[in-house]
């Protein structure tokens, strides 16, 4: 057996050498109090940016429809229409419509001419070879109407001379001055007087045959500045 010397000092030599730490003074455990504090601090502060980052990022990605609308809406305008029955010509101005009364109209509701105007055979003795105005026949009794606004200037209730019953109307029309003759009218139809005013469409008679006529029918002139004119062409080129 080896002497206790030896092995010994082979224990000794295969045992691991052991290295001990100096000893902490004071100030060392302070700063290293102070150093583990400012890591704490410095760990709080990220996480505390890194929270507003996430809430940041949160409300920037919000789609616009999960914000909260407080805009007030915007009433809605409510449209009120009036309705007028229309007569004839109608106006618009600034959204609002308004019907007038027609500035002029044909003397019957039927136009059917019987004789027209200018040079003709003499219908009878007492008649003119040239006719001075337009013949419609549209019946006896039927409505005579004034074609414009106008006042009266000449009347007659007359049964057999001439145009029989028979008023005269004066108008201003496109700027002139014409007269507008209904004449041959039914005997106590026609109930006005010289110096009345008559509207457009207002009936002054009847249809009749009164006065110097083969039959009935609406004898109707239109004079410019006293000299008659055929009517007809001026009459269509105003109404159609």
């Amino acid at each position: 057996m080896p002497p206790k010397s030896v092995t010994t000092a082979r224990r000794a030599t295969s045992a691991p050498a052991r290295h001990r730490l100096p000893g902490l003074n004071g100030r060392a455990v302070r700063n290293l109090r102070q150093l583990r504090a400012v890591r704490s601090v410095l760990t709080i502060f990220v996480s505390t940016l890194a929270t507003i980052g996430l809430l940041i990022s949160a409300s920037v990605g919000l789609p616009a429809y999960a914000q909260v609308d407080t805009e007030e809406p915007t009433p809605v305008l409510q449209e009120l229409t009036v309705e007028t029955p229309a007569i004839v010509a109608t106006v618009t101005r600034d959204g609002y419509t308004v019907t007038a009364p027609p500035p002029l109209r044909w003397p019957l509701d039927s136009l059917k001419t019987a004789s027209g105007y200018g040079a003709r055979v003499q219908p009878c003795s007492a008649c003119s070879s040239f006719h001075e105005g337009v013949d419609f026949d549209p019946g006896f009794g039927a409505p005579v109407y004034a074609i414009a606004a106008g006042v009266v200037v000449e009347a007659s209730t007359s049964n057999t001379a001439g145009f029989g019953t028979y008023v005269v109307i004066r108008h201003v029309i496109d700027g002139s001055t014409i007269d507008s003759v209904y004449a041959h009218m039914q005997s106590g139809s026609m109930p006005l007087n010289i110096g009345d005013e008559v509207k457009v469409g207002q009936q002054v008679g009847n249809v009749g045959s009164t006065g110097i006529s083969t039959g009935p029918h609406l004898h109707f002139e239109l004079r410019i500045n006293g000299a008659t004119i055929n009517p007809l062409p001026w009459m269509h080129a105003r109404l159609g």
